[in-house]
């Protein structure tokens, strides 16, 4: 019988002190065994705890260019902060796209944020970014280059899987892309970045699962029951944020309250053995 892995892999742990604590109480649950950590934040400095606390558990640097303030000295940045010194954040896209960014100012800052996690004695094991925002086409090219350069091989699957609490999850989503023309655009964009960092030597689960819509749901065990139930064969990986609002969530996240659901969810005793019901093991990104 053909098998199901999942990766669920909880985003943003150093963002703030209240995802940090989120995160902590779901891998004590057991069913999150995967990290990606915001390193320019200062709440980084408790990376510690997840390393000495949960050794498994695979540790992945969440690139930000997007959001608070840099790594960098900001005069050795100065394209990729505003004049308060913090990242564009909303104005990120729009700099990006035309070309604002200066490539060397890129590098320098991912090249940085790298260093400084790796700097508290963690051994990276993948990348993806804030917000997803290396999917711009120049950030994705350093990007890419600043994790050989560090011996990072693996990386976020943008091949989105759109997952139904249905048998037919495949003709949902043909119906979904049917009916959201500029989805299905960024849709075939995404893939074609894939095939990209493959050729370079990138590894990654077979699909990114994905609601394809703005409510996802994973705030209800329930949900999380339908995912192992009906997600495909092969290596999935799916996100997560649990956590607790703070100001610094507030200020720079649009993902708030809902934080606290998943928080919650994640931590439902049930999970484990639903997981196993449906067939799926759960692993981090070192077993890929």
């Amino acid at each position: 019988m053909p098998k199901k892995r999942l990766i669920i892999n909880a985003d943003g742990y150093g963002f703030t002190y209240g995802n940090n604590r989120g995160i902590l109480e779901v891998l004590a649950a057991g069913a999150v065994r995967s990290i990606s950590v915001n390193s320019n934040f200062p709440a980084v400095e408790e990376i510690r705890l997840v390393a000495e606390r949960f050794p498994d558990v695979s540790i992945g640097i969440h690139l930000n260019l997007s959001a608070g303030k840099p790594v960098c000295e900001p005069a050795e940045v100065s394209s990729l902060i505003d004049e308060s010194g913090n990242f564009w954040y909303r104005q990120f896209p729009t700099k990006a796209l035309l070309g604002k960014l200066k490539t060397e100012h890129i590098r320098k800052e991912l090249h940085a944020q790298i260093v400084r996690l790796k700097s508290f004695g963690i051994k990276i094991s993948h990348w993806d970014s804030h917000q997803d925002r290396h999917l711009y086409l120049p950030f994705f090219k350093i990007a890419l280059q600043v994790a050989a350069e560090h011996n990072i091989k693996k990386m976020r699957n943008h091949k989105r899987w759109l997952y139904a609490d249905e048998v037919n999850a495949k003709r949902k989503a043909l119906s979904f892309h049917l009916t959201h023309p500029r989805r299905f655009g960024s849709f075939i964009y995404c893939r074609g970045l894939m095939y990209y960092a493959k050729a370079r030597g990138m590894q990654m689960a077979d699909h990114f699962l994905s609601s394809g819509r703005g409510g996802n749901g994973k705030g209800k065990v329930d949900t999380w029951k339908k995912i192992f139930q009906f997600m495909p064969t092969g290596t999935s990986e799916i996100t997560c944020h649990p956590g607790y609002p703070d100001e610094t969530l507030r200020r720079y996240a649009t993902m708030i309250d809902t934080r606290i659901k998943e928080a919650e969810a994640l931590q439902d005793k049930s999970l484990l053995q639903s997981a196993a019901d449906s067939g799926v093991e759960l692993i981090n990104f070192w077993q890929l």
